[in-house]
């Protein structure tokens, strides 16, 4: 006998990088999500007008007791969080967990939606996390996509400078993924597979594999191309972690692939969960940037 797929969603942390993409593209496929936002948020303004199957209601995210009564009160079967880890997200995933937990949610999916986590910084607090729900018997999905399309002139610092910014040797490749695809792959998935396929599993997926220098390659001559020891701290805000993530590149760690136990790269293992988009065709990096 076949497993029926979950019915019922509700994500928190609906912010304008992810968040709104997986609330819009569960809602391009006709099902409904309850968009869990803070009292203040004003993110849910960018959310569609009298959509019937959105509902929006506010909680406290330091509260357990009152987000785990209103996960209850709607029955959520999975709750997907992309609250960001740069201001206190650490601690409020911890709290959603528990609630999660209390309020009887089947299923977790954390704030990744990046690559496999090294050993130390803030990508190691993920996987903490991770730890965290196991050992309180939460099963989490946790994907990993790379570096989002979008992001290639944020991490070059091309945003602020006018020049694309190569903190690296720019020979070796990472994972990109376009941050439509990643939205709607997880709405889709999540949506078409039984339980027992995403109860504590890492999925990879991948849009595109490249080099930055490939990718600089694209402007063909539009933007001036630096190789660099590090990023500019002038007027580049987090300089230091966009050149700690570029230098990342040299040794494999941009891609999917990374195994941090064995330090080494596998290109198959990247995006060895894109089959379960089945027919699906993944963006580009040019399309997406509008290079093409």
């Amino acid at each position: 006998m076949s497993e029926a797929p979950f019915k019922s969603f509700a994500i928190v942390g609906a912010g304008p990088h992810i968040g709104i993409p997986i609330v819009k593209a569960f809602l391009a496929i006709g099902t409904p999500i309850l968009v869990i936002a803070r009292p203040t948020s004003k993110n849910t303004s960018a959310l569609p007008d009298n959509d019937p199957n959105l509902k929006v209601v506010h909680a406290d995210y330091t509260s357990a007791s009152e987000v785990s009564a209103i996960l209850r009160e709607n029955k959520v079967d999975v709750l997907i969080s992309t609250v960001t880890f740069f201001f206190g997200g650490v601690v409020v995933q911890d709290v959603l967990a528990d609630a999660a937990k209390e309020a009887g949610v089947k299923l977790f999916v954390p704030s990744e939606f990046g690559v496999s986590p090294p050993a130390a910084g803030l990508v190691h607090e993920k996987h903490a996390f991770a730890v965290y729900a196991k050992s309180i018997g939460l099963p989490t999905l946790r994907v990993y996509n790379g570096l989002f399309h979008d992001f290639v002139p944020w991490l070059t610092a091309l945003t602020e400078t006018g020049k694309f910014h190569i903190a690296s040797k720019g020979d070796m490749p990472g994972s990109f993924t376009a941050i439509s695809d990643v939205a709607g792959y997880v709405a889709h998935i999540l949506t078409t597979q039984p339980p027992s396929r995403l109860l504590d599993v890492e999925v990879r997926i991948e849009g595109q594999r490249a080099t930055l220098s490939e990718i600089s390659a694209l402007y063909k001559g539009s933007v001036p191309v630096v190789y660099c020891d590090a990023l500019p701290i002038e007027g580049v805000l987090a300089a230091d972690i966009r050149t700690s993530y570029q230098q990342g590149f040299d040794v494999g760690r941009a891609s999917c692939g990374w195994n941090p136990d064995t330090k080494t790269d596998d290109a198959e293992l990247a995006s060895k969960d894109n089959s379960l988009w089945e027919g699906h065709r993944w963006l580009t990096i040019g399309e997406v940037l509008g290079l093409y």
